[in-house]
């Protein structure tokens, strides 16, 4: 019996995350070669807050299930912390192929955490690894993790994780937009009193020429939370998760338009088989329980 077939809604919009956080690393790259990765968070998360809260209107901001947020919340700059601090230190082809590493803790952890429900089916874990080996062989040559900015960036994956399985669990109570405005909320708070505490002074503003870097910082990071969050909502963890595997496509597609760079045939491969692993995920159908168990 022929089950119906998966919506490729989470992963097409997990998919538009990704080309959002991709333009927002960009500009993170930007602002830490002059401010800190605390500063960055809190002109990020505060031009952030604003256009989360527009996207409230309809909805309110009412929360049900608080602790989970709390846990996002305290994951999710966790995550952003160590990220940011990597991104001063690495290139972001290094930090692509090592944010590849969350799907697959996310397919673990999703299962343990959220229930059977969660489980991902053979298809799901192929693709995982096709995408995997792909992005290994687009950045593999030119990834250099040992220092001390590689054990940054592989916190912030672990944390990154842990962060997106909250996410989904939120999706079965919250409102996406809600949970993505208290994210913003707690997060700014956050980072801005860790800044007061370890530094003892306030945060100055930052220089003119690097408002529009903000600017896209905060832009680009609420439409992606906001396009991740739905994704979430749409389909299961590790489905969603894999998805995000055509981060390093859009990497190369940046070298090629704004650093006239082109690949290498490795790369050109892995660029074939992470768009092979996230067409898979978008256009798949599932056959019998398979099918029930990964419909949301």
């Amino acid at each position: 019996m022929t089950g119906a077939p998966a919506s490729p809604r989470g992963p097409l919009l997990m998919m538009l995350a990704t080309l959002c956080f991709t333009v927002m690393v960009g500009a993170v790259k930007v602002a830490r070669a002059e401010l800190s990765a605390l500063e960055v968070i809190v002109w990020r998360t505060a031009i952030s807050a604003p256009l989360a809260l527009s996207l409230c209107r309809k909805t309110g901001i009412g929360v049900r299930a608080w602790r989970v947020l709390a846990l996002r919340v305290a994951l999710g700059t966790g995550a952003m912390f160590c990220f940011f601090t990597a991104a001063k230190g690495l290139a972001m082809a290094d930090l692509s192929i090592l944010s590849r590493l969350q799907p697959i803790a996310v397919a673990l952890l999703a299962p343990l955490t959220l229930g059977a429900v969660e489980r991902s089916s053979p298809r799901v874990r192929f693709a995982l690894g096709a995408g995997l080996a792909g992005s290994a062989l687009i950045v593999g040559p030119e990834l250099r993790v040992g220092n001390v900015y590689g054990l940054w960036a592989l916190a912030a994956t672990l944390l990154s994780a842990g962060a997106h399985v909250a996410v989904r669990s939120l999706g079965s109570t919250d409102d996406p937009r809600v949970v993505v405005f208290w994210f913003q909320v707690g997060a700014c708070t956050l980072a801005f009193t860790a800044h007061g505490t370890l530094t003892g002074s306030a945060i100055a503003l930052p220089p003119l020429h690097l408002w529009g870097t903000l600017a896209a910082v905060g832009l680009f990071a609420t439409l992606g939370q906001v396009a991740m969050t739905f994704a979430y909502k749409a389909a299961p963890a590790a489905r969603v998760a894999a998805a995000s595997y055509t981060a390093p496509l859009f990497g190369l597609a940046g070298d090629l338009l704004f650093f006239d760079g082109w690949p290498s045939p490795l790369a050109l491969l892995g660029g074939l088989l992470v768009t092979a692993a996230g067409l898979s995920l978008v256009w798949r159908r599932q056959n019998g329980p398979s099918a029930s168990r990964e419909t949301p």
